[in-house]
């Protein structure tokens, strides 16, 4: 079976600021569905319960057949996001 990449890749190195920009989009999709299911419960149990997201496992199943170096890049700056969602939502505790 042939395998198209979603993400360009320049003379063999992949484009990422590409995957750093669906890395975005994906999470930022996953939030407005993990938020409508947080605004029913306080803050202290959405924090508790973003905690337990498995970003990183949601990025590597969609991107699989991808690269390894593809998915380490989008795995990182998923988790990246995460920390930061998840240190804002803190911070109203």
């Amino acid at each position: 079976m042939f395998f198209i990449s979603r993400f360009e890749s320049i003379d063999g190195i992949p484009n990422e600021e590409q995957i750093e920009e669906w890395t975005e989009s994906f999470f930022h999709s996953l939030l407005n569905i993990l938020n409508s299911f947080f605004s029913h419960v306080s803050v202290e149990e959405a924090v508790s319960r973003m905690e337990l997201v498995p970003f990183a496992e949601l990025v590597q199943d969609e991107l699989r057949g991808e690269s390894e170096e593809i998915v380490a890049i989008a795995v990182s700056k998923v988790n990246e996001l995460a920390e930061i969602e998840l240190a804002f939502m803190r911070s109203y505790l």
